[in-house]
């Protein structure tokens, strides 16, 4: 354009090498990155703030480590130091233990008439059970299942031998009932001073008030000592 014979460039001239202005950022990407960045800083400071306590709580272990604790009470300061200078009790000293359940052994006795007849000696036991010695027997306190056993000593004095354990009740009015037996029948007489030995075992229902005891026949029992001759009974 001409004014006044001085040339003015065009007002759209359009400058090819310029790039476009950038676009603002979208608001969703901001608001996003100011979301993580706050996460971030609450993770640190509870971070941060977890190892101070952690810190803490080490510092007063270490001080108080063989430090008594202080008491506001003098009587409960009291109990302690007494309980701390106190004399431990004297143990009692061990002896024979009770059986947990009724038992009997009796050893090195006499024989009455047919019976075998038992003392009390140090070998002994009697728990919960009650013994007639003059007659031998033993009398069950407590229902229940019993083993009983028997052994003695003997020596022969006729061609028929037995030994047997019996058992009287006041639930059967019929009289003794055979428990266990041995027999031994010897055709021809044997030497005279000839020993042996017999034992018998076995598992019975006894009631309270029931006695066993032990019979022998046709032999002269040889008390030498507790382990040759016994009779007891316990339950099972």
């Amino acid at each position: 354009m001409v004014h006044g014979g001085v040339n003015f460039p065009s007002v759209f001239v359009v400058d090819s090498n310029a790039r476009p202005p950038p676009l603002p950022p979208k608001p969703g990407r901001r608001q996003r990155r100011e979301v993580v960045q706050t996460l971030l800083v609450i993770l640190v400071f509870v971070a941060l703030f977890g190892m101070a306590v952690e810190a803490c709580f080490i510092y007063y272990l270490y001080t108080s480590n063989g430090k008594p604790a202080p008491s506001s009470d003098p009587q409960t300061a009291m109990s302690k130091q007494d309980k701390e200078h106190k004399v431990p009790p004297k143990q009692k000293p061990s002896g024979a233990m009770n059986p947990s359940k009724p038992m009997a052994q009796l050893t090195t006795g006499h024989t009455g008439i047919g019976i075998m007849l038992w003392n009390i000696s140090q070998e002994s036991i009697l728990y919960r059970i009650k013994h007639k010695e003059k007659e031998g027997k033993l009398i069950i306190q407590q229902d229940g299942y019993y083993s009983i056993y028997s052994k003695i000593h003997f020596e022969e004095t006729s061609i028929f031998f037995t030994h047997s354990v019996a058992r009287t009740s006041p639930r059967y009015a019929g009289g003794e009932m055979l428990l266990l037996q041995s027999s031994r029948l010897h055709p021809k007489p044997t030497r005279t001073g000839i020993q042996d030995n017999s034992y018998l075992s076995g598992v019975f229902n006894l009631f309270k008030g029931d006695a066993v005891f032990v019979r022998v026949k046709g032999c002269k029992p040889v008390f030498s000592n507790s382990a040759e001759n016994y009779f007891g009974v316990y339950m099972v």
